[in-house]
């Protein structure tokens, strides 16, 4: 059984704009645990509701390295900007922190669920040709992959109709 170097602290590493996966690349050569938690959600793209995977803290991900060791190796990678630091001193990252953020997802992508609409809630329609249209969650049909919504704007006169769940979400 290998033994962790006593040394070895998680430490979180600012990236430049856009750069977080290339940064992650590039340390994984030098270091032996680099972790830069993902983010799964529906986001609006080109006027529709897409999947995406982008970083869960832009700018940012975190290394464990000895800061000994390692410190000019990490702050002056090309696309870091700074190891996140009190002054001088660059701040550990207490290891329970990490281990928490690890295990709320699968292979370092955490997926966010959008809360179960209930009958009654004011809604918005973001994808298709209601796109815009305000209206009121009826309910949920053949599980939650579609539901029915009754329009709410006065051309519509109360017309219920039914869309994916994907496109609605509860209006703010």
């Amino acid at each position: 059984m290998s033994q962790v170097p006593h040394d070895l602290n998680w430490y979180l590493v600012r990236t430049k704009p856009g750069k977080e996966r290339w940064v992650r690349d590039q340390l994984r050569t030098i270091l032996s645990e680099v972790f830069l938690p993902m983010l799964r959600a529906r986001s609006p793209r080109w006027g529709r509701m897409a999947l995406s995977v982008t970083p869960l803290f832009p700018g940012y991900l975190f290394a464990r390295f000895d800061i000994n060791q390692r410190y000019f190796d990490v702050k002056y990678l090309p696309g870091v900007s700074a190891i996140v630091s009190a002054g001088d001193d660059p701040l550990a990252v207490p290891q329970n922190i990490v281990a928490e953020i690890r295990g709320r997802g699968v292979d370092d992508v955490v997926e966010i669920v959008a809360a179960p609409l209930d009958k009654g809630a004011s809604v918005v329609v973001t994808d298709g040709p209601f796109r815009g249209f305000e209206a009121i969650f009826e309910r949920y049909l053949s599980g939650a992959a579609r539901v029915a919504i009754l329009l709410g704007a006065v051309e519509a006169g109360g017309l219920r109709v039914v869309l994916p769940a994907s496109a609605v979400s509860k209006r703010t």
